[in-house]
């Protein structure tokens, strides 16, 4: 054996193992770790006094202070989710639940610690949150849901009775919304993913080929995943709506759809077909009229121009 691993390793701090333990308890419980919670709390303790950290774009950030929203810190929230398996679902169109659910549970977790951190750093709202999507070569089969915010402390006439809102909406649209007598009220997203079996015409249609029929040689739409996709996007706007009457909103603004579709290989005995799976993803901010908010005040100029 080589000197350099020669030896023993060092004992681990028992403090530090305790504080590993308490990090990874609060992560299974759906928080964040501890030593966030501890440097977003002691920024809550130090108020407006101590330096921050902004994603903002310098137009946002101006105008921001101008009505006196002042910047707390950056907030993110993470989870890396494990999809589950749903057998059979290439017999029949429909929803894929057990991967429908490991979307929306990843993003509910990312957002849940998304608020816990603005909660713990003393903020009223978090405004430009983007939330990302993404997958691991070394977690296959999983799912990862990243949002990213600037949390910001609001006027008092501003701030939510219910405590801390979430949105995905621009500072510039912040103070647009409020100043309109429309009150943000949180983030609301769902994400569906339906399989759709091909049809007998559809798989002639897709073999080609001179014995596949006459109809392989003619320009025609395949009528059946293009109904997949729509059953995708009315199960993800059901969902939408569903949440924007929970909490307790009149609409969804900036509303943002994203669909992505792949194919399927499903053999059997003396037969092949290429399925589709359509992911349908939609997002927005939730309102609801407050007209208490209105105000017919200009900050001064509001066009900028991105040089």
């Amino acid at each position: 054996m080589s000197p350099l691993f020669r030896g023993r390793r060092p004992a681990a701090d028992p403090a530090d193992l305790e504080r590993a333990a308490e990090s990874l308890r609060r992560i299974e419980a759906g928080g964040i770790p501890l030593p966030a919670s501890e440097r977003l709390a002691a920024l809550a303790e130090a108020g407006a006094g101590g330096p921050y950290g902004s994603d903002l774009a310098v137009n946002e950030f101006a105008l921001l202070a101008r009505l006196g929203i002042r910047p707390v810190t950056l907030v993110m929230g993470s989870s890396i989710y494990h999809t589950g398996w749903q057998t059979g679902y290439y017999f029949q169109p429909g929803e894929v639940r057990v991967l429908s659910d490991a979307y929306n549970e990843s993003r509910r977790l990312a957002l849940g610690r998304l608020l816990e951190e603005t909660q713990t750093a003393g903020a009223d709202a978090v405004v430009g949150v983007r939330i990302t999507q993404g997958a691991h070569d070394w977690a296959p089969g999983a799912v990862e849901f990243i949002a990213v915010g600037t949390a910001v402390r609001l006027p008092e006439h501003l701030r939510s009775a219910a405590g801390p809102v979430l949105t995905d909406l621009s500072g510039q649209e912040f103070w647009k919304l409020c100043a309109a007598g429309l009150r943000p009220v949180g983030i609301a997203a769902h994400t569906s993913v339906h399989y759709v079996p091909a049809t007998w015409q559809t798989q002639m249609t897709q073999r080609g080929g001179m014995f596949a029929g006459s109809a392989s040689w003619t320009n025609q739409e395949l009528s059946d995943f293009t109904r997949g996709v729509y059953a995708a996007r009315e199960t993800a706007m059901g969902y939408l709506q569903a949440a924007a009457r929970a909490a307790g909103g009149d609409g969804v603004v900036g509303v943002k759809l994203a669909q992505h579709s792949r194919g399927y290989r499903v053999a059997g005995l003396g037969y092949e077909r290429d399925d589709m799976i359509v992911t349908f993803d939609v997002i927005g901010t939730v309102i609801r009229d407050d007209p208490s908010l209105a105000t017919d005040e200009l900050p001064g100029a509001l066009s900028v121009l991105s040089l």
